[in-house]
């Protein structure tokens, strides 16, 4: 027996010498170039990563690490493992490698794992976010599996990213004196649930009243508790495990903007910031770190710490982070706008119904307005600056339910529990108006260049399962918002040529706005029985009524040949709803011109172009003095067809012979003119007389000796 005891021993003293190490990965900064990976092992380790774009093929590998202690953590390592060099728009695959560190052993591989590089605008991605996990509160609103379950099942979305609303990480319910050790162990406890998600999907974190990282703790006076610390070591475990964006970061350059702001004892504070990723505009807000006053829960648990102030005036996102996101808003021309935050003014409960108030909205708690008085820096409050830039969907947690709202335009989208076995409705009386449901679940939106489509996910335990109603993957609602169609608009009228005046038979450009949603001429597919277009891709066009022949369209312009039915003084044109008044006559000669040039458009006999030798290089050459040359207009006759009589046309004020003048397709002119022997050299203006009208001034001819 005593031998029996002694092999059992050195067996399991065997198996725990090679007992392989515990790993977490946690995918944050992700740009279109490159991904910085969280690595934290409870074993020292050397390790790297490998990847390539295609599953189990790694033709790429970061350099090796041995991963240092975790300053915040005994008995454990971490560091940050920038992935770099990468291709946009691209599923990368990559696995860990490690072995022990001072090791020369072979390197053992973890499992593989994928993420994507930045979507370019028009991309169709998926990404997720919830709010209010609240791991410390087991058995009121968490369940351990429950929550592995639903990251999971998010997972297997394969969403570009992840993103938190804050209370993850909840410090508040500590005891004191409060230890590096306990507020870092609220961050560390969140490490393997997100394992099963962000090793493929990069994690951004918002900040919750519950974690107490705020510019109100961060100033309280040095006391036995040492609470003024714990916003402190907070933000630095934050920091360190979840790779998190940041202005100017030597990871990711200038991808992400956000707040610079430089704290003694934790650097840059990372706390709000912004990016784009395809269609979409992503801002994450914080009042927390922007307030001096205490905004919600202080220290001690639920409003505690004595130092909450009645005055909701005094809690602010601060003038910084206002002007930097009106900044964001107004320069982004991106079709989707997303602000995710923990709460409207980071207090509180409702969405909507409380969107009117203070910075956010501007009244006063009695209804009257209090917004120039208290925030005369700021243009507007935050609920309008959001209606004026057109933000599509504000996402909020803090209520612990599922709840659309819509106000002004802007959905106001609160965020459901993730691992709440209760599957509560919690907060629902702050909702009178909006589409409810309990938890619990995740939120995920397909992001597409027509439309974004918002899904609540049902999740359950197997064991509180009751089909149909109650089954996991069920999708309890579901939303879309489709893209506007702009608005088409007219800005000019003008005949080819830059005639201000147009004519029957006669080209006309359009220009404007939203005119088209392609780009393209006319095909031949788009004539019928021989017809010119009057419809290309959707788009037609009215002068005076009448359809017009359309040859290109575009978004901001498009090139239409004009009915031969006369026309009033002041035509009208309208593209679509879009409508514009252009002065018109039975004649509106011009000449058209190479494209962005006062050169003619003329060609010599053999059919070369003439003009400068820098015009086209290698293709155009200048006119030769008593050459013939043919040059091309149109708005000369009504109705179309050969000249009564000859224009005369002048080449450098000197009158020039012409021997031929007529159509030759459809609205285009044609005229065979001899270039004056007595022609200086050089660029010189050609203008074209017919009808008592002249062609606009300032079209050139090149003419060499």
């Amino acid at each position: 027996m005593p031998s029996f005891a002694i092999w059992v021993i050195a067996c399991l003293l065997s198996v725990s010498a090679t007992a392989a190490p515990t790993f977490t990965l946690i995918l944050g900064q992700p740009t279109d170039r490159s991904v910085t990976v969280g690595l934290r092992s409870d074993t020292a380790v050397e390790a790297y990563l490998e990847y390539g774009l295609k599953t189990a093929v790694y033709n790429a590998q970061t350099g090796p690490i041995t991963l240092p202690a975790d300053p915040y953590a005994t008995g454990f390592f971490a560091s940050q493992i920038l992935v770099n060099n990468l291709q946009p728009d691209a599923r990368y695959f990559y696995r860990l490698r490690y072995r022990p560190a001072g090791s020369t052993t072979a390197f053992s591989a973890d499992p593989e794992s994928s993420f994507h590089t930045q979507r370019p605008p028009g991309s169709t991605f998926v990404f997720g976010v919830q709010g209010d996990s609240h791991p410390e509160r087991e058995k009121t609103m968490f369940n351990s599996a429950l929550y592995t379950q639903t990251l999971r099942a998010m997972a297997a979305e394969q969403p570009d990213f992840y993103i938190t609303n804050g209370d993850d990480f909840s410090v508040d319910t500590l005891p004191t004196p409060y230890t590096q050790a306990a507020v870092t162990g609220r961050y560390t406890l969140q490490l393997p649930y997100f394992d099963n998600l962000a090793r493929s999907a990069a994690l951004f974190l918002g900040t919750g009243n519950h974690e107490e990282t705020s510019l109100s703790n961060y100033n309280l006076p040095a006391d036995s508790a040492n609470s003024n610390r714990v916003p402190i070591w907070a933000q630095n475990a934050r920091n360190l495990y979840y790779p998190s964006p940041g202005p100017y970061d030597a990871n990711t350059g200038t991808f992400y903007s956000g707040n610079a702001t430089v704290l003694p004892g934790i650097g840059v504070l990372r706390d709000y910031y912004a990016w784009q990723w395809g269609d979409a505009l992503f801002v994450v807000i914080d009042p927390y770190w922007s307030s001096p006053a205490q905004v919600d829960t202080g220290l001690g648990g639920q409003n505690g710490g004595g130092t909450r102030t009645p005055d909701k005036w005094s809690i602010t996102h601060g003038d910084p982070q206002y002007q930097w996101l009106k900044q964001t808003l107004e320069q982004s021309t991106a079709k989707w706008k997303f602000i995710f935050a923990h709460h409207v003014l980071g207090t509180g409960r409702g969405g909507v119904d409380i969107a009117d108030q203070f910075e956010w909205g501007g009244k006063n708690a009695n209804g009257t307005i209090g917004f120039p008085t208290n925030r005369p820096t700021w243009t507007l409050p935050i609920h309008q600056l959001m209606v004026v830039n057109k933000v599509t969907i504000f996402f909020q947690a803090h209520d612990h339910l599922f709840a659309r709202e819509e106000r002004d335009g802007v959905v106001y989208q609160s965020l459901p529990n993730p691992a709440d076995n209760t599957y509560t409705a919690f907060n629902a009386d702050a909702y009178p108006t909006g589409t409810v449901f309990p938890n619990s679940g995740y939120t995920k939106v397909t992001v597409g260049p027509s439309a974004v489509k918002v899904d609540y996910i049902r999740q359950w335990l197997p064991s509180d399962e009751r089909p149909p109603a109650q089954v996991s993957g069920a999708t309890q609602f579901s939303y879309t918002i489709n893209a506007p169609t702009p608005a088409p608009a007219i800005t000019s009228v003008n005949t080819a040529g830059g005639g201000a005046t147009i004519a029957p038979n006669t080209w006309i450009e359009i220009k404007g706005s939203n005119l088209a949603t392609t780009t393209r001429i006319w095909r031949t597919s788009d004539f019928i029985n021989g017809q010119l277009p009057t419809t290309l891709d959707r788009v037609s066009v009215l002068v005076n009524g009448k359809p017009a022949y359309i040859y290109y369209v575009s978004p901001t312009q498009v090139n239409v040949l004009t009915p031969t039915d006369a026309l009033p003084p002041s035509a009208q044109v309208q593209v679509s709803a879009a409508t514009f008044s252009a002065p018109a006559a039975a004649l509106a000669p011009a000449l058209f011109t190479f494209s962005g040039t006062p050169y003619v458009a003329a060609v010599h006999a053999n059919g070369a172009l003439i003009g400068p030798t820098t015009l086209y290089p290698g293709t155009s050459t200048p006119a030769q003095l008593g050459e013939t040359i043919q040059i091309y207009g149109n708005g000369f006759t009504v109705p179309p067809g050969a000249l009564m009589a000859l224009p005369s046309i002048t080449i450098g004020n000197i009158p020039a012979v012409v021997t031929f003048a007529g159509l030759v397709a459809p609205g285009e002119y044609q005229f065979n003119v001899v270039i004056p022997p007595n022609a200086p050299a050089g660029d010189l203006l050609l203008t074209v007389h017919f009808g008592g009208l002249s062609t606009p001034s300032g079209t050139l001819v090149s003419i060499r000796n």
